[in-house]
């Protein structure tokens, strides 16, 4: 039986469960202070009583919020895989009023719009980047879930009166994905007091991880796969994934070595920083509208990408795009570790079937059945999958 297959139906003893960097922006999402990481550590015990029905609780960001006795109106802002994470949870977008015009438009080109009606979801209350409080009003929310690096927005949300719950991208301090997604479900299990859900959903995406690391435990270093990841790519730069951002957690799970590890973020770099790191596979997000097939078929006006290896090999490849784009954490995460994985080392996952993987996982956890169209859809996005970021 397969893992996700087994893990789904111990989430269905308790009830089924049915269905960035985006982020606002990746960058933006960088929060790593040692206090922000203790508070995240203890937001699910901090929670205590006020009067009947409201509750108080500490988001990720440090910041107590009283939550009111009804939660039945939710805008998500500017962090853009959220709603996917919250359809997980929910197993539903039930609730969901409003959500940023990026991350809907994202939506609209992924799995999520199959999975959720979006079609009510209104993003207007967004207007050049920022959040038009009195536009915000008229959706009369009960409740925020914003990016908890938007100290901005954050500021605007308090003077509006609206309950706001921080989120941070990068959770757990070191970019770990699935540390990130997991946070994110014990904040919502506070919210809606649901924490055995939370527990379930997390459990199973530490589940994967673990499995994929054994796997590749035994390669020794001499014999491990150098990766480059692209984050972004248009005609004025390209930025990769180095020491601090998703991408390094990524190469690393599934057993690889960051060739861009002795930079830190996502800088820009240019073709002779490639030359020099010769990767032995590159991925591309969809952050950026570049394909796989502009470096092999060296149609990259300025660039000449034939002498790197991964090039050469026909190593490229575009990051999929399932209920958000799987670069960032996104309640695909579990489905991203199990695909990269396979890239890098084929022969170590000759054995799985990432057509039935999907398929199972989205009918185990999101309650629908995938065609191979849409399958298909998911691993080969098209390049307007960039569109709004």
């Amino acid at each position: 039986m397969h893992l996700l297959k087994r893990l789904a139906a111990t989430v269905l003893m308790s009830g089924m469960i049915l269905g960035a960097v985006g982020c606002g922006s990746a960058e933006s999402a960088s929060t790593t202070q040692t206090e922000t990481q203790a508070q995240t550590e203890t937001t699910t015990n901090e929670e205590t009583a006020t009067n009947e029905g409201v509750r108080t609780i500490v988001d990720q960001v440090g910041n107590e919020v009283v939550l009111p006795e009804k939660i039945e109106r939710v805008v998500i802002t500017s962090l853009w895989p959220l709603p996917s994470v919250y359809t997980l949870f929910q197993g539903s977008a039930e609730g969901l009023v409003g959500m940023h015009p990026a991350a809907k438009a994202a939506a609209e080109g992924s799995m999520l719009s199959k999975v959720a009606d979006l079609s009510t979801v209104e993003t207007g209350f967004i207007q050049d980047g920022q959040i038009n409080a009195e536009e915000l009003m008229k959706l009369n929310p009960d409740l925020v879930l914003y990016n908890g690096a938007n100290t901005e927005e954050y500021e605007i949300l308090k003077k509006a009166g609206i309950p706001a719950v921080g989120f941070l991208a990068n959770a757990s301090g070191d970019w770990n994905t699935i540390e990130s997604v997991s946070s994110w479900m014990e904040l919502l299990g506070t919210i809606y007091q649901k924490e055995d859900r939370a527990a379930e959903i997390k459990e199973m995406g530490y589940d994967v991880l673990e499995e994929i690391q054994a796997t590749v435990s035994d390669i020794p270093e001499e014999e491990k796969e150098r990766v480059l990841i692209i984050y972004r790519y248009s005609d004025e730069q390209m930025t990769v994934s180095g020491d601090g951002h998703f991408g390094n957690f990524w190469i690393e799970a599934v057993g690889g070595i960051n060739a861009a590890a002795d930079v830190e973020g996502s800088p820009a770099v240019n073709m002779e920083q490639i030359y020099t790191w010769n990767p032995d596979k590159i991925f591309i997000t969809n952050f950026s509208s570049a394909m796989p097939e502009d470096l092999i078929n060296n149609t990259v006006d300025g660039d000449d990408w034939s002498s790197v290896k991964a090039v050469q090999d026909g190593e490229v490849y575009k990051i999929p795009l399932g209920m958000y784009r799987w670069y960032p954490p996104s309640s695909d995460t579990p489905l991203m570790l199990k695909w990269m994985a396979q890239k890098v080392y084929p022969e170590k996952f000759a054995d799985v079937d990432m057509n039935t993987e999907v398929k199972e996982y989205y009918k185990e956890f999101y309650g629908i059945e995938l065609t191979d169209e849409d399958v298909t859809t998911i691993f080969n996005p098209s390049r307007e999958a960039a569109n709004g970021v």
